[in-house]
């Protein structure tokens, strides 16, 4: 008799201690992806300034280049910015690359707009060379000075420079979208 009360114990006692396990919590659930941005914010626009930001919003296509410095005045056929000249074959962006890219160049966050541009000696690796009507905007980046320089361009050739800006917050995704767009260029793979 003993033993059917020890066990029916037990038992009961096994059933309450199931019963008081809770489940675990449920996972939170994944943040919103960010908001698309249309404009560029008013922090960027003040940093890029009202021509640059006009033919970023204008930009119709763009083509993605490796650049070089030649060390001497660059071949004019070739010539993008001031000094520096485009090297390998070229990829126009899809509307998908047009918009991660404007993405990048539309939000603060990607870039250090309160930092002053340090001693770093500009050399650019890659250049988006966006069209819009009769003038173009020239972005040429700086992976190892993580500084991105705009200038436009007129139909003569003539290049002036824009603003620089740090992009360092930004540094990983605008490398990710270069590599993928020029995936056969070997120096571009070669970026770090």
């Amino acid at each position: 008799m003993r033993r059917l009360v020890l066990l029916a114990l037990c038992v009961s006692s096994l059933a309450l201690a199931a019963k008081k396990k809770t489940p675990p919590p449920a996972a939170p659930p994944p943040p919103p992806p960010p908001a698309e941005l249309k404009e560029p914010n008013d922090k960027v626009t003040e940093a890029f300034g009202d021509k640059v930001v006009a033919l970023l919003k204008a930009m119709e296509t763009a083509t993605a280049w490796r650049v070089s410095d030649p060390g001497q005045r660059p071949d004019p056929t070739k010539a993008i910015g001031s000094d520096f000249q485009r090297e390998a074959k070229g990829k126009d962006l899809s509307a998908d690359d047009m918009k991660k890219l404007r993405q990048l160049l539309y939000d603060a966050k990607s870039f250090r707009l309160d930092n002053a541009q340090g001693n770093c000696n500009f050399s650019p690796d890659v250049a988006f060379d966006g069209q819009s009507g009769v003038e173009s905007l020239q972005i040429l980046v700086s992976f190892k000075c993580s500084t991105l320089m705009f200038f436009t361009a007129k139909t003569g050739g003539r290049s002036v420079p824009g603003a620089a800006v740090d992009f360092k917050p930004s540094r990983k995704q605008l490398l990710a979208l270069a590599k993928g767009l020029l995936p056969q260029d070997a120096q571009t793979q070669a970026l770090k």
